[in-house]
């Protein structure tokens, strides 16, 4: 079993080392899952032992590469960190998975028009609105504030970015718009209204969860009569999509998305049909003119 003291243990060292509240649940909940996996607490189970509990995470649960390198982590921040051992044979029986790089699929834009005027509820379409003008992940939207508005500057910032990393995005003034039409609807002078959160919750005092959120998608896609190509992150998809095809710089998208690497944004590089006519092969672009007719030899 993942010990009680342990675990607080665990949590606390993942808090002090920066790391968001988000990964502090998933390292626990791999941690915890080790333990019950061998029914021992994870301070006695050996490094062969977690290497066989990955393989089981492989080749039985199917877990993609992306969860295993989340489980990796996990427990080599526990042995190393909390435990305090030594991990170079740690190191080298728990590698990471290389990842397979996918293209991310997007919707074009008057799908995108169609998702967001579905919403018959002001907060509904100012959610997706949100999401979608600046490219938020799901946690990020939820856990946005009334004062991360910034009106003066026209700027919204992200507190609750991957990473526990904060970073500040320029606010549309379409977007400033739904979210003024949004409060006067429903917010102002109604129970709550004082609350700090931008999208409230079903409990006083709590921001919207993540199921709440995505379920407005959900239905605004059923609403629309667009096909579904995927969870509300292909708005985020979609977003940085645009830019990159309106000519926007690759590390000015990296910056605004939030992504730590620049590898990460390359996903959203799209060789779009448009964009392959619109190509000339360099051939074409050399004077010919001086060469002779083909020799016959």
């Amino acid at each position: 079993m993942f010990m009680t003291a342990l675990r607080a243990q665990y949590v606390r060292d993942l808090a002090i080392r920066g790391r968001a509240l988000r990964t502090q649940q998933s390292y626990s909940s791999y941690v915890a899952a080790l333990a019950r996996y061998y029914h021992r607490s994870p301070d006695q189970i050996s490094y062969d032992e977690v290497a066989s509990w990955l393989h089981y995470l492989i080749r039985e649960r199917k877990q993609s590469a992306s969860s295993i390198n989340i489980a990796v982590n996990a427990v080599r921040f526990l042995y190393a960190v909390t435990l305090q051992r030594n991990v170079e044979a740690l190191m080298a029986a728990v590698r990471h998975m290389k990842r397979n790089t996918r293209r991310a699929e997007v919707y074009a834009r008057s799908e995108i028009e169609a998702i967001l005027t579905a919403p018959a509820q002001p907060r509904d379409r100012a959610f997706l609105m949100t999401v979608y003008a600046a490219g938020l992940r799901l946690s990020e939207a939820t856990h946005l504030q009334t004062k991360d508005l910034d009106r003066a500057r026209m700027q919204l910032r992200v507190r609750q970015g991957k990473g526990a990393k904060e970073r500040v995005l320029p606010l549309s003034q379409r977007l400033l718009q739904e979210l003024e039409q949004y409060w006067r609807a429903q917010r102002q002078g109604r129970p709550g209204w004082d609350s700090l959160w931008l999208f409230l919750g079903r409990e006083p005092g709590q921001p919207m969860n993540r199921s709440t959120g995505q379920n407005i998608y959900y239905r605004a896609v059923r609403k629309s009569g667009v096909r579904r190509k995927g969870g509300i992150h292909l708005l985020r998809h979609s977003f940085a999509t645009g830019l990159i095809e309106n000519g926007v710089e690759l590390t000015l998208v990296q910056r605004l998305l939030g992504h730590a690497s620049l590898f990460t944004t390359i996903r959203y590089l799209h060789v779009t049909a448009a964009r392959l006519e619109a190509a000339q092969s360099p051939l074409d672009l050399i004077d010919l003119s001086r060469l002779g007719p083909p020799s016959r030899h």
